[in-house]
């Protein structure tokens, strides 16, 4: 499996908030669903930032097509010199739908999270040492909420 890595200068060098936007102009620069979907989740991924859960563990993105995709943000002094390297992606990765944003997060805040997201089925949470699955389906599978009607009592 092949594998594209970005480091994102943040704070100080930018808000994590500006970071969040930066993270967006390199996934999705162009106006369309990928980057209405990004946008939309932008509290909660400065959040992520802001935390520094993804300095270590990175954002993880899983396009319909093409290597998986990890970005990781820099934070203090170093975030300067991360300012300098940061490079354009050579393609469009969320241009096909399919694509599967996933976002590092401690323990203690995954259920707050997970509920601002459940409106969002492309971008999910992951607590900071879970790994990502290599299939975007599975993932997105594993993600959602599954009743069987047949169990269900009509009264």
């Amino acid at each position: 499996m092949s594998v594209i890595a970005r480091r994102i200068a943040s704070v100080p060098h930018r808000t994590s908030s500006q970071t969040w936007q930066a993270i967006v102009d390199l996934l999705a620069p162009d106006a369309g669903p990928a980057r209405t979907a990004l946008l939309a989740v932008a509290g909660q991924g400065a959040v992520t930032i802001a935390e520094e859960f993804t300095s270590s563990p990175a954002i993880v993105i899983l396009p319909a097509t093409g290597p998986r995709i990890r970005i990781r943000t820099v934070h203090g002094s170093d975030s300067f010199d991360a300012a300098e390297s940061e490079t354009p992606l050579s393609s469009r990765p969320l241009e096909q739908s399919g694509w599967h944003l996933s976002l590092p997060c401690a323990e203690d805040d995954l259920d707050e999270l997970r509920t601002a997201l459940a409106g969002h089925p492309q971008i999910s949470v992951r607590a900071l040492d879970d790994d990502v699955p290599d299939d975007a389906q599975a993932h997105a599978q594993a993600a959602r909420i599954v009743i069987n009607t047949d169990e269900l009592e009509l009264s």
